[in-house]
């Protein structure tokens, strides 16, 4: 260990580097392989999970962190090229400072700043919040959190301070970060500046006794936007534009200009200023009257004819009203409410000139999860309205807007098309064009309908980006042209843009979607994967060559991070291999490995996984990740696990860590260490029978591993949580081939279930479950009855010989826990061997980390009893036991 320390001449408690310089070279292991053993519970604290966080602008260094069950986290910074690593235990909320600076917040409120080359590192106390400006050249500090008045210090890179600023109570940076906006409280008056650090200075915005709030840049940073309470007797509020070309101030103060008693600027508006600098858009909303009362004993009001369920009303209304989108022109001074209670949601156009407008309630409640809606278009200029869509998808991924002019992307028809306002034309964009850009035709009995998207835009103008099932293709905006970019059709691939190549230079949405550019004369990197073999990686796409591998393997390649001169770090894992942190330039073949998590596993035994093949009973071609026990000899045979949900075979690479706290209960690892194969199978869905699909795809996907002769057949149990724990409750009742099984939060009963009302978020009916998604019925109880009669647990609960555990959250906002002790109460009263683990105060999944060890430890237990014959478990024979 290398310990630095100096004094110094500017503001800081101590010098110290707590920080170690490591070399990563591996050492050989000399002499005799490392005797391996058995996997304890105690030795789960060892394991932590790897974070990749950063890559510096050159890429000369990375950041990541590993987190650990027991809190004692650990942040890394790593030099790319010379073996140099630092550790900062519980260090967080790191970030680069061009090539020069590494800074991270410590415990104890310290901001410690690395000096990478010279490996010096300063610790500045009381530092609640930070920011780094210009690369590193300046560093912010505040000693509050948010919401609090704070005294912000601002530091060159050195460390000297060269402005103090007391009682700021809000700030900003710019998009290129080389401006700050912020509010203060001053002795006797609040005021607004912006600080440019280039060179430095200070603009004074605004000086009043209002508190000033909710500070914004425009994007081009050529105007600011910020809320201002007049005086603390009224809370008015009036919204503020400056434009720092001319340092003009405008301000328009609602509650006097439009008279309103009953409405009000909304404190959280969320702002955005139109890219020609004209037009500020905020929000108001109804006041809140505090006279008016309810009479809690009154009868609730369900109309026959709501459109809006009434819980999910009640709900709203709690809330407060809907915020609203007001749009002003600061030059002119003109006003105009744009969304109202007849069309609440709302869209603008790429150039802000229009916005599309509806309702989503308004053709009354609708048995899907996406509802369809009447779509209107406003002209902003002129408040005039037209209907441009009639009964269209609020789907978000259904509509995009061009960035350069007004005209909207929607899908309709199996097509893309193009409104154009100005010529008031629909164009298909797509027609010509023989793919699906949709998952329904793709699909077996799709898990809920979907297309595919609109990753973007080209920066050009002229183009949009799409997805098919596999691909990227590139459409004229004038209908003319549409071009396949990637050919992941013919390799099984599907290749997409990853968030780190998204141009965020874009106007944000009302309803956050986003316009992003795409500049396709440069270099594109795509992620791609295989969805035969479950292989991935990374390509890079350019208009010449098309796509070449950048890394791509037989693992599960992600969390990709690129530097400014195209060198990559990212991770890469199999079920065998813990996560570990790798390097690679554009032009290289083979990967530098930076850092290797969970290291100890080589002391232990640990399984492996494989990708199998097999067929159904209608001949369709199935996949299924098979995991080994640990420490596995072919000479015996295995009791077997199945777990069951939809599409599992892709977690064939995903690497686990041993541990307890697992919120569904079950943990691959866990299985595999204590002797248990364990199947993850795909399931084929036929659209009206989930339940036989399931019983037809599970079932020959046991017999396939049976077939190998390394599992015993009498030895095999089933488990699912969710739609997993339906499909569990209704295979068990169809067959007898599982010793033992556990639902989590499964249905039993789906006729009584079609008619819940979930409280996931927002009140909905559950209709839309089994008419438009996961239950696959497509049609409503009074269409095919039969279908749900047939597909329903309850309705064969007789047949059940399987030992079950049930386990539910009392408080589950999805799957109510009675429908687990509905199927409790008829196998307690068919005489069948069951339990149920009924945790107060939890939801769908367990979140308080001891209700997850007790969950995970009895699931272990009612498995070694039934498949291992493991008698010490006296709360399970006590329970079991029928006479």
């Amino acid at each position: 260990m290398i310990l630095f320390k100096r004094k110094i001449d500017f503001e800081c408690s101590s010098l110290v580097l707590d920080l170690f310089l490591l070399v990563l070279l591996s050492c050989s292991i000399l002499g005799q392989a490392q005797q391996k053993k058995p996997l304890t519970e105690k030795d789960c604290d060892r394991w932590g999970t790897l974070e990749v966080k950063a890559i510096s602008e050159k890429g000369k260094w990375v950041s990541y962190a590993m987190h650990y069950e027991n809190h004692s986290d650990t942040l890394f910074v790593q030099s790319t090229d010379k073996n140099k690593r630092y550790v900062f235990p519980n260090g967080n909320d790191s970030h680069f400072g061009g090539e020069q600076l590494f800074a991270f917040l410590a415990p104890e409120s310290k901001l410690k700043v690395l000096q990478l080359r010279k490996s010096k590192i300063a610790v500045y106390n009381h530092v609640k919040r930070y920011e780094l400006a210009m690369d590193g050249e300046y560093i912010i500090t505040l000693n509050k959190g948010y919401g609090e008045k704070s005294l912000m210090r601002i530091r060159n890179q050195n460390g000297k301070v060269i402005d103090s600023i007391a009682g700021v109570t809000g700030y900003a940076l710019n998009e290129n970060r080389d401006a700050l906006l912020y509010a203060s409280t001053q002795p006797g008056h609040k005021q607004v500046e912006i600080i440019h650090f280039k060179p430095y200075s200070r603009v004074v915005v605004s000086v009043n006794n209002g508190s000033c709030f909710n500070l914004m840049w425009e994007k081009g940073a050529k105007s600011v936007a910020f809320l201002q309470e007049t005086d603390s007797l009224s809370k008015a509020i009036t919204v503020n534009y400056y434009r720092i070309a001319d340092k003009k101030l405008f301000s328009f103060d609602y509650a006097s200009k439009m008279g309103s008693k009953n409405t009000e600027v909304f404190k959280e508006t969320r702002f955005s200023i139109s890219d020609d600098g004209t037009k500020v858009f905020f929000m108001v909303a109804k006041k809140k009257n505090p006279e008016a009362t309810e009479n809690p004993d009154a009868p609730e009001i369900w109309k026959g004819t709501d459109k809006w369920l009434y819980a999910d009303r009640q709900r709203q209304q709690a809330e407060g009203d809907i915020p609203k989108v007001a749009g002003w022109y600061p030059d002119t001074g003109e006003f105009l409410q744009i969304s109202n209670d007849e069309l609440p949601a709302i869209m603008l156009s790429g150039q802000q000139q229009y916005a599309v407008l509806y309702n989503k309630f308004s053709y009354g409640l609708q048995s899907s999860y996406y509802e369809e809606a009447d779509f209107y278009l406003t002209n902003l200029k002129d408040g005039s309205k037209e209907l441009i869509l009639k009964k269209q998808s609020v789907d978000p991924n259904q509509m995009g807007f061009d960035p350069f002019s007004n005209k909207i992307l929607y899908y309709r028809e199996k097509n893309w098309w193009i409104y154009d306002p100005v010529a008031k034309a629909h164009t298909n964009l797509t027609k010509k064009v023989v793919t699906s850009w949709d998952n329904y035709s793709t699909v077996d009995a799709p898990h809920q309908f979907g297309v595919y998207g609109n990753p973007g835009w080209s920066s050009d103008g002229k183009k949009v980006l799409l997805y098919d099932a596999n691909d990227i293709w590139q459409v004229a905006i004038d209908g003319s042209s549409c071009t396949r970019l990637t050919r992941g059709r013919e390799k099984n691939m599907v290749f997409r843009i990853p968030r780190i190549e998204f141009d965020w230079h874009s106007q944000t949405n009302y309803d956050r979607r986003e316009s992003v550019l795409f500049d396709l004369s440069k270099e594109l990197l795509l992620e791609a994967r295989n969805t035969e073999d479950w292989s991935t990686g990374y390509y890079i796409y350019n208009s010449r060559s098309g796509e070449k591998p950048l890394i791509y393997g037989t693992s599960k390649i992600d969390e990709i991070r690129k530097s400014k001169n195209s060198t990559y770090i990212f991770q890469n894992q199999t079920f065998s291999q813990s996560p570990r942190l790798e390097f690679r330039k554009k032009n290289e073949t083979v990967s530098k490995i930076l850092f290797e998590s969970n290291r100890q596993q080589n002391e232990y035994f640990f399984g492996k996984s494989e990708l199998m093949y097999y067929t159904n009973n209608k001949g369709q071609k199935l996949k299924a990740a098979l995991f080994y026990p640990a420490h596995y000899d072919p000479s015996k045979k295995y009791p077997m696990i199945v777990h069951i949900y939809d599409v599992m075979s892709d977690e064939l690479h995903q690497y686990v860590n041993p541990s307890f706290l697992n919120p569904e209960g079950f943990n691959v690892t866990n299985y595999a260490l204590n002797g248990y194969f364990v199947l993850m199978p795909d399931i084929i869905y036929k659209m009206g029978n989930p339940g036989s699909s399931a019983v037809d795809c599970v079932t020959a996907g046991v017999n396939a591993v049976i077939a190998k002769d390394i599992v015993d057949k009498d030895k095999v149990g089933l488990y699912g949580h969710s739609f997993g724990g339906y499909e569990t409750n209704f295979i068990i009742s169809q067959t007898n081939i599982f010793a033992a099984a556990v639902s989590g939060a499964g249905v039993s009963d789906i006729i009584s279930y079609y008619f819940n009302i979930s409280r996931n978020g927002d009140f909905r009916s559950d209709m839309w479950r089994f008419e438009n998604q996961q239950f696959r019925i497509g049609k409503s109880l009074y269409e095919d009855k039969e279908a749900y009669i047939s597909n329903s647990p309850i309705m064969y609960t007789e047949n059940v010989k399987t030992p079950l555990l049930l386990w539910a959250g009392k408080n589950d906002r999805i799957i109510p826990w009675n429908q687990s002790v509905t199927y409790y109460l008829a196998l307690q009263r068919l005489g069948v061997k069951n339990m149920l683990l009924a945790y107060p105060d939890e939801d769908h999944s367990l979140e308080n980390a001891e209700n997850q060890t007790d969950l995970s430890k009895r699931m272990m237990a009612w498995f070694d009893y039934f498949l291992k014959e493991k008698p010490t478990q006296s709360w399970i024979s006590e329970g079991t036991s029928v006479e």
